[in-house]
């Protein structure tokens, strides 16, 4: 784990998978807001965000579980208080299921299912701090419509999305007593440098074009579910390109 910090102690969102796609664009429209963001992904920030006063950057691969560990702990005892956990981060890989070898797999679901769940317990007592000063507190899961919609090649990242749905599903409830609100968000196809993943998917993807969803489509959705009154609740939330239009 390294660490590169301008970031003054305030009350951060936490991003996973916040310095690329989806993540760097709910980043970015977090900071432009004044927002305080800590990011924490295993590639490094862009260099526009390099000395921004309210971003803290971690490199850390969430699929490293012992040293997601030591971040968690980190992030406790910085922030004992945080807005929100958002968690982006995720390997876009689809193919043969019996073909490919399983350390393939393996990744993909650790980063998709298993990071994801060890961030959230690793924050969920800073959000609770906030949450119990009356203040908005959100668990955000990025998953996809492969949670719902099935398609060849995409057995484990159908799986890993439908196991993300659930986890937020199940913890909205356990959670809510709490006022912690749980959020799961299903993109359908994003604009990004993942055509390469897509296998037997890649013609549709291509096709679509310019019809396909942007990253900051996304993180508006993001940024709109935040800004919800404390009082009001949004669970789960398909969106895809209207060019897509099947979810």
């Amino acid at each position: 784990m390294t660490e590169s910090t301008t970031a003054s102690a305030e009350v951060p969102h936490v991003i996973t998978g916040g310095a690329r796609g989806v993540g760097l664009a709910t980043a970015r429209r977090l900071l432009d807001r004044g927002d305080s963001v800590v990011v924490i992904d295993r590639n490094p920030v862009p260099d526009e965000f390099a000395d921004h006063p309210k971003l803290t950057y971690f490199e850390q691969d969430v699929a490293d579980l012992a040293g997601l560990a030591e971040l968690g702990a980190t992030i406790r005892q910085r922030w004992p208080r945080c807005a929100s956990v958002i968690a982006c981060a995720g390997v876009t890989y689809v193919g043969s299921f019996p073909d490919t070898e399983f350390a393939k797999w393996n990744e993909v679901l650790t980063t998709n299912i298993t990071g994801a769940v060890h961030i959230v317990h690793a924050v969920l007592p800073s959000l609770e701090a906030t949450a119990e000063a009356g203040e908005r507190a959100d668990v955000i899961t990025i998953g996809s419509i492969a949670d719902q919609a099935y398609f060849d090649d995409a057995t484990i990242y159908g799986a890993c999305s439908a196991a993300l749905k659930a986890f937020a599903d199940h913890l909205r409830i356990e959670l809510r007593e709490r006022n912690v609100r749980v959020s799961n968000i299903a993109p359908g196809y994003i604009r990004g440098a993942f055509a390469e993943f897509l296998g037997g998917l890649e013609q549709e993807y291509t096709q679509l074009g310019e019809g396909l969803l942007l990253p900051d489509d996304v993180a508006h959705v993001i940024e709109f579910t935040l800004d919800q009154p404390a009082g009001v609740h949004l669970g789960d939330l398909d969106i895809v390109a209207t060019a897509q239009g099947w979810a």
